[in-house]
């Protein structure tokens, strides 16, 4: 009885002593659940930014592509011969080309 007249409680040691352990414990398991949980979204975080990036180059990909073709489409307009008005023009055999 001397420790417990020395600590200044009026509740009997082998009460603390189950309340003291059973408040260490449950501090423990809500540690360790919030880790698990922080390593969990940390993976998760992590396999976002890689799908992020790989999205992201596919779109700037597309893009590229898609840029590519508007250049090649435009390039037979530019092509076009100084006496074509915009109409489809047939060279002959000789050469030359005539109004169709």
């Amino acid at each position: 009885m001397l420790v417990a007249e020395s600590l200044g409680y009026r509740s009997p040691v082998s009460m603390l002593l189950r309340f003291f352990r059973r408040s260490r414990d449950k501090w423990k398991t809500k540690c360790k659940e919030a880790k698990r949980d922080n390593k969990s979204l940390k993976y998760r975080l992590a396999k976002m930014k890689e799908s992020r990036d790989r999205w992201k180059a596919q779109a700037r990909g597309s893009r590229k592509d898609s840029e590519e073709a508007a250049v090649l489409v435009e390039e037979p307009k530019n092509l076009a011969e100084p006496g074509c008005r915009g109409h489809r023009c047939r060279a002959t055999r000789s050469g030359t080309a005539r109004a169709g």
